[in-house]
């Protein structure tokens, strides 16, 4: 928070509000970054690589604003407040998505998307502060706990209610569906405070080990690894389901899998200590995504592919879990720090299908598509294991 901020602000925002909103637009988040290439596919024709190159402009756009949110925030307090910002963002996306049927061509699809991308990168971070401001300690890591569990049980709702939608041919009802429920979200909103709570920077710092910024560095390298991981995976999951001719409707259901492990996964983490200050549980969870992805992407059949997107799961909710922790931790709980952990977000996002572009576009098949992945998974895990061995003899001293 800028020090103008500073006596202008309740307490932390309530529980229910800031897990009301965010379990609304994370349904959202699941239609644009998951069900969108099913509704791509199915309502518009799109190709393998026509999903691809839609997923890497939305990357592309989502990186550019989230590291910007800050400055952003920043440049319009003087006639808004960050909740009012807020506010706009989210009616602004409940306007936007019913264009989609309203003008059914794919240039207004392309439009739709990429834009209402855009507004979630200004709107997490703005969430996150909220989150994390006045919190310390253990109320900080119960809080980010409890919302990582709500973003991403809607995330995985919202991608397995496409399934249901398709088998009935209803998907082109999925992307304006966020039009009520962004205006429910705004009813959540109402309960905020109009500024983030004032953060104690000298409070935090006694709830953050000299361990943790090393700990941040290490898994700020494996975060956009992640979604590296999912950015190359999702867009192409529906040709994969074609190949081993899975049911229509059972595609997307079976596509959530991995949104449900990654919900597992991030429980046990909020509810236990032993990964603090650890960075073993890092190397684990790079060594799951890397295994995850090659399973799936190759699988001959749906049970491998299951066990694929469980290990990827897995593997990807310990990073992000891993990378928002000691982000906020470590950031101070500003917009700033947000924006930085949704950039790197947007950045797999676009390096992901850039690498399936690469692959495909040259006629290259899944086995080059995998080594590419690989290689930069390779690449970003030596990094991060050299980092997560700095905390390591910083906690030893």
């Amino acid at each position: 928070m800028t020090p103008d901020l500073r006596g202008r602000h309740d307490g932390p925002v309530r529980g229910i509000p800031i897990g009301g909103l965010t379990f609304l637009c994370s349904l959202g988040t699941g239609v644009l970054w998951n069900a969108l290439y099913f509704i791509a596919e199915s309502q518009y024709g799109f190709t393998r690589n026509d999903s691809l190159l839609l997923a890497f402009f939305n990357g592309l756009l989502y990186t550019i604003v989230a590291v910007n949110a800050g400055r952003i925030v920043r440049a319009v307090e003087r006639r808004f407040s960050p909740r009012t910002t807020l506010g706009l963002v989210l009616l602004a996306q409940a306007l936007i998505a019913p264009l989609v049927m309203v003008f059914p061509n794919v240039k207004v699809l392309w439009v739709c998307a990429v834009v209402l991308t855009g507004f979630g990168a200004l709107q997490w971070p703005i969430v996150q502060s909220y989150l994390a401001s006045g919190r310390h300690g253990a109320a900080m890591r119960n809080a980010i706990g409890w919302w990582n569990a709500s973003w991403m049980a809607a995330t995985a709702i919202g991608l397995a209610a496409a399934g249901p939608l398709k088998e009935h041919d209803l998907m082109q009802w999925a992307i304006p569906a966020l039009l009520p429920v962004n205006l429910l979200a705004l009813l959540f909103l109402a309960a905020f405070p109009k500024h983030p709570a004032e953060h104690d920077a000298e409070q935090s710092a006694k709830h953050v080990p000299a361990s943790y910024r090393s700990l941040l560095a290490a898994s700020r390298v494996l975060h956009p690894m992640g979604y590296l991981v999912i950015g190359a995976l999702t867009p192409i999951l529906p040709y994969l389901f074609a190949a081993l001719e899975t049911a229509p409707g059972r595609q997307a259901p079976i596509g959530s899998i991995w949104h449900v492990a990654r919900l597992v996964a991030v429980l046990v983490l909020w509810r236990t200590a032993f990964w603090h200050g650890r960075g073993a549980s890092l190397v684990i969870a790079g060594a799951l995504l890397a295994l995850g992805f090659t399973l799936a992407v190759a699988a001959p059949n749906e049970t491998v592919l299951i066990a694929g997107l469980v290990a990827l799961g897995v593997g990807q909710g310990t990073i992000y879990y891993s990378a928002i922790y000691y982000g906020l931790s470590v950031g101070g709980a500003e917009v700033d720090a947000g924006g930085i952990h949704e950039a790197l977000v947007g950045a797999g996002y676009c390096l992901g299908p850039a690498l399936g572009l690469a692959s495909f576009s040259a006629g290259a098949g899944e086995p080059v598509f995998i080594g590419l992945v690989l290689g930069v998974l390779a690449v970003g895990f030596v990094v991060a294991v050299v980092r997560a061995g700095r905390a390591r003899s910083q906690s030893i001293a």
